[in-house]
């Protein structure tokens, strides 16, 4: 299931209050992700993160915690994921699973939980920097970093072309 965080660069702390989100938040002192793919590159920095996951979780954040259900998973339609089957006769490796489905939208009605953490997080962030941070398994198998200017110009990319698995998008204020 995707992972998606908000990191707010050198910041520390965001003071959110979970009551005032309809999506689950956890939010840490530490640039730490709950997934490996950007974690040389978080640990060279300080800050806070946000990790976004369901609504249904906020009872029970200690458990698997992943964000598909705020994701419209019908901007490049794929009917079928296939779940790889690890054959350790063959000398093939399997990729995971990656290299499926690559483009996403946030839904409509979780936009503005979003919006909210990425100003907050920009507001409280020292430098004016910060991230998102997206990961899937079934996304391309390479991640990438993607420098966007403002949050409005994530929004326009978000709302023209959707954003892409397995890339951290850097903005700043």
């Amino acid at each position: 299931m995707p992972t998606i965080e908000i990191a707010s660069i050198n910041s520390t702390g965001l003071g959110l209050n979970q009551t005032n989100f309809e999506i689950t938040i956890i939010e840490e002192s530490t640039l730490e992700s709950h997934r490996e793919l950007f974690y040389e590159l978080l640990r060279q920095q300080n800050g806070t993160i946000v990790h976004v996951g369901n609504p249904d979780f906020k009872n029970q954040k200690d458990s698997g915690f992943y964000a598909g259900e705020i994701i419209d998973w019908t901007v490049e339609p794929n009917i079928e994921i296939t779940i790889p089957i690890n054959n350790v006769d063959s000398p093939i490796y399997d990729n995971g699973g990656a290299n499926q489905q690559f483009r996403f939208r946030f839904l409509d009605q979780y936009k503005i939980d979003i919006d909210k953490l990425l100003k907050t997080a920009l507001e409280k962030s020292p430098i004016k920097k910060i991230c998102i941070l997206t990961d899937y398994q079934f996304g391309p198998e390479k991640e990438s970093i993607e420098t966007i200017c403002t949050i409005e110009d994530f929004w326009q990319k978000h709302d023209n072309d959707g954003l892409i698995f397995n890339t951290l998008y850097e903005m700043y204020g």
